[in-house]
């Protein structure tokens, strides 16, 4: 059944065409009226086609990116470092420098590009905290794409399984096996080869 919107915008069109066709108007203002009414109904159509996974939680501010592979959120009204599972870059903020490389402030960099302002939404893992009591977490944008899916599509991370969070285990390897022979990232500096 056609909305409200939809039916009004059809009446009128339908007005527009007797109209036209009594005065003698043009076929191209006829085509530019049914094109506003076909953009219009598709552009309302994808603004609510965005779906996010069900049973993820949030969606909760970012309060900063920390590096690659670790957010702070304010989750219920905390502040908590979230660890994405299953992908790790290279060290940026490391307390010993030394571990600290200049790829790990790209990998950094990408994420917060990828994070910008949003509001982020997170998946728990089999384990839901790490031995540091860092919640482990797949992190969603707000199109639902899988944040830490797309820093290793985009080559900026590498797989790391650690316990039980194997959830997307298989996947997360395809992913990095193009990432790797594609050259994407980091994989074209070699720093993955080294670690």
């Amino acid at each position: 059944m056609l909305s409200d919107t939809r039916r009004k915008i059809a009446a009128l069109l339908a007005g527009a065409m007797i109209a036209c066709s009594l005065s003698g108007c043009d076929e191209a203002l006829l085509e530019e009226l049914f094109s506003y009414e076909e953009v219009s109904s598709s552009s309302s159509s994808s603004a609510s086609s965005t779906e996010l996974k069900e049973g993820l939680e949030g969606p909760y501010e970012v309060v900063k990116v920390v590096d690659g592979d670790t957010i702070k959120l304010m989750i219920d009204g905390e502040k908590k470092n979230v660890r994405l599972i299953g992908i790790d870059t290279p060290e940026s903020v490391h307390p010993d420098s030394e571990k600290n490389v200049p790829e790990g402030k790209l990998a950094s960099d990408h994420t917060k590009e990828l994070v910008g302002s949003s509001e982020l939404y997170i998946e728990y893992g089999t384990e839901p905290q790490d031995r540091y009591g860092r919640p482990l977490c797949y992190v969603y944008l707000p199109d639902g794409t899988m944040l830490n899916e797309q820093i290793l599509r985009d080559g900026y991370a590498k797989v790391l399984i650690v316990g039980k969070n194997k959830e997307y285990k298989e996947l997360f390897n395809e992913i990095q096996e193009e990432a790797k022979e594609e050259g994407r990232g980091l994989w074209s500096t070699g720093v993955f080869d080294s670690e």
